[in-house]
């Protein structure tokens, strides 16, 4: 496999910048917020993408791991999501002010606290490692990992519901 030099690292250094001026997702701000925040927003603009990319976390021993399957009819849009996040990570690093769902703020926040991040290609999608050597950062991606496994699986559900295949 081979390292992944795409739009998250940028994405992450942008929101570590950005994340004094906002401060850390209030209490009622949604986890995810794929119309509104300008990151996830760049997924959601691509029609299909949504539907056809699988997206897993796992809690590992030291941090967390993210694996994101796409189908390989939608690469190319999700290629294009991936440049349109790091225009919008670009944004951020230059000052500019935008709305980002508690999943961006609280990753940002890990980058903060020093989180290591790896990426690598895989056939047909990627894996995101995030992890510390320091307890107390390994404590945070835990639950920053939990809350996000948690949430991904009631937003699944919730698209079921209404008839969405995911």
């Amino acid at each position: 496999m081979q390292s992944r030099t795409i739009s998250i690292p940028l994405f992450l250094i942008a929101v570590a910048i950005l994340l004094p001026l906002t401060g850390f997702a209030a209490q009622g701000d949604p986890w995810f917020d794929l119309e509104n925040c300008s990151m996830c927003k760049t997924m959601t603009a691509e029609e299909g993408l949504m539907e056809n990319m699988v997206w897993e976390n796992y809690l590992t021993a030291d941090g967390m791991m993210t694996v994101t399957v796409v189908d390989p009819a939608y690469e190319a849009a999700f290629q294009k999501s991936m440049l349109a996040m790091q225009a919008v990570g670009a944004q951020l690093a230059a000052g500019e002010e935008m709305y980002l769902c508690g999943f961006c703020q609280s990753y940002g926040g890990l980058v903060m606290a020093g989180a290591d991040l790896e990426n690598f290609d895989t056939a047909g999608g990627f894996i995101n490692l995030i992890s510390s050597q320091d307890p107390a950062v390994v404590e945070m991606i835990h639950a920053h990992g939990q809350r996000t496994i948690d949430e991904y699986d009631l937003m699944v559900a919730a698209e079921t519901e209404s008839g969405h295949a995911h």
